[in-house]
């Protein structure tokens, strides 16, 4: 490219950061014989979606843009607290859902929040971790974002299983649960709350809810992962051993958390022997 080509490119060019919240399930049989239903006709891209919806866009466009504002979209200068917001106090939240929900033998999100003692224990890992552990955008209450969040996850029409949000938790978790973790422990704050989160993966890559059903490990890192745990030692500190060994996953630093590792190892522990329902009821 030019020189001259390059520099118009640099300052006549912008790339504004988006971020874009809706809960879209994947589609099943049922989706596309009720958009049949609905529509006279097959649609075989059919989807299903909440009524909720958020679109939020860096308003850095060099030749102008559409009033998209008068259609709800949020402008700002930065996309990354909103970004942020939605990754821990609604993912890291969905998949804390839906690890304990598979493994209490739930079949959707919805199904996973009326198990007892369950909402409460979201609701404190939002207050008490996931809000201190970053600056939300101006203007939103993490604890009131959250509410929202478990209104809409209770939604029984959007049948959301879990399993599919359960997918690919190798590649999640650092996103959703992870960064919030390294940022309390970089604070000399207790993870405790997140630290249930990722026991209940471990939990879920040991492929059998409480009630003896397997459930599917379906991940990127699928046959590392059981290779690790074959390798381990079969108890709730060996699981941990194996699977924090996994860089791809786990920093080296937040590895070598011994009181994370603590308190992941003793929620393993109580989720082994007691199962989702007791280890809840039991939450402190």
């Amino acid at each position: 490219m030019p020189d001259a080509t390059a520099e118009r490119v640099l300052t006549a060019v912008t790339c504004p950061g988006t971020m874009v919240d809706r809960i879209v399930p994947a589609s099943t049989d049922a989706t596309r014989d009720t958009a049949r239903r609905a529509l006279g006709v097959t649609d075989l891209a059919a989807v299903a979606a909440e009524p909720w919806s958020q679109w939020v866009i860096e308003d850095d466009f060099p030749g102008g843009r559409p009033a998209w504002e008068r259609s709800g979209a949020i402008l700002t200068g930065d996309a990354g607290p909103w970004e942020r917001l939605k990754l821990r106090a609604l993912n890291g939240v969905h998949s804390a859902t839906a690890y304990l929900g598979a493994l209490a033998g739930a079949e959707t999100v919805a199904e996973a929040l009326t198990l007892p003692h369950l909402e409460a224990v979201l609701r404190r890992l939002v207050t008490e971790e996931i809000a201190p552990s970053f600056t939300p955008p101006p203007g939103v209450d993490v604890a009131d974002y959250g509410e929202q969040v478990l209104a809409r996850f209770g939604n029984p029409t959007i049948r959301h299983r879990t399993w599919q949000v359960a997918m690919d938790g190798s590649q999640k978790l650092p996103q959703r649960v992870l960064h919030t973790v390294a940022d309390l422990r970089a604070a000399g704050r207790s993870a405790r709350w997140s630290a249930l989160v990722v026991a209940a993966w471990l939990r879920f890559l040991l492929g059998y809810a409480d009630d003896g059903r397997p459930l599917p490990l379906d991940d990127p890192l699928a046959d590392r992962l059981r290779a690790a745990l074959a390798a381990g030692a079969h108890t709730p500190a060996g699981v941990v051993d194996a699977v924090f060994a996994l860089r791809e996953v786990f920093p080296a630093g937040l590895a070598a958390d011994d009181e994370f590792r603590a308190d992941v190892t003793g929620w393993l522990t109580a989720l082994e022997r007691h199962g989702v329902r007791a280890t809840l009821a039991d939450a402190r």
